[in-house]
């Protein structure tokens, strides 16, 4: 009867007093356009770069795709993330990757008539007023921020119209890169860099687009955020 008793003892999982976390999930939220949501792909729920980092991490992880196409990080832009963050709350993320800027670069004479280069100077603060509002969420959950994915002139198929789009918004990108940088910095969390390791790796994109990765591309993303996330286990 002891030896019963004991035995039951042994196996028994300890609950509470918080015995027992390491067997949930830890969550990661990947906030971003359509970068991070996988456009371009026949199958993003297999191949975005959320998708694919599910797979590297394992299933002590529960990735969760929030990316929205034509997201700008910028207040005034539509879609804005400011208007996702409430569903992303709920969903109580430990770890929060955000990947965004590229729409932040339409405007003036580019994306038809998307305005957002007019409020670049409002970039850097509405990032970094992002940051504070993660930091008060119930889950307090680490954070990265990524430098975009680059704009590759050389990818095969680019129409005249759109090199001529993208010639102007890349420089746009790399001078946002710069304020992504100094936000990472100054509210000391982890930086990504998904620019220059796939600069002009035109492969790596879809053909007739040079924005979007393709399916290649979206695995190599997903290669990068996850060297940078598991430094932090």
């Amino acid at each position: 009867m002891l030896a019963s008793l004991l035995i039951t003892f042994v196996f028994m999982p300890i609950v509470g007093n918080g015995w027992g976390r390491e067997s949930e999930k830890i969550k990661v939220a990947c906030i971003g356009d359509s970068i991070t949501f996988g456009a371009r792909l026949e199958n993003p729920e297999e191949d975005s770069y959320p998708a694919r980092l599910q797979k590297l991490l394992g299933g002590k992880y529960l990735v969760e795709n929030f990316g929205v196409s034509s997201c700008t990080l910028i207040r005034k832009g539509i879609p804005t993330v400011w208007n996702q963050l409430s569903k992303i709350k709920e969903a109580n993320p430990n770890m929060v990757v955000i990947s965004l800027g590229t729409n932040d670069t339409c405007g003036e004479g580019t994306c038809g008539d998307r305005k957002c280069w007019e409020y670049k100077d409002e970039f850097e603060g509405d990032y970094s007023d992002l940051i504070d509002t993660l930091r008060t969420w119930p889950s307090q959950p680490r954070i990265w921020i990524c430098a975009p994915s680059p704009m590759v002139l050389e990818t095969p198929g680019l129409s005249e119209e759109r090199i001529q789009g993208l010639s102007v918004r890349k420089p746009r990108l790399q001078e946002l890169i710069q304020k992504i940088k100094t936000v990472a910095e100054n509210k000391k969390v982890g930086f990504i860099d998904l620019n220059t390791p796939l600069t002009g790796k035109a492969k790596l994109f879809t053909e007739q687009d040079g924005v979007h990765p393709n399916k290649d591309g979206y695995f190599a993303i997903a290669k990068l955020v996850y060297r940078e996330v598991k430094k932090e286990r």
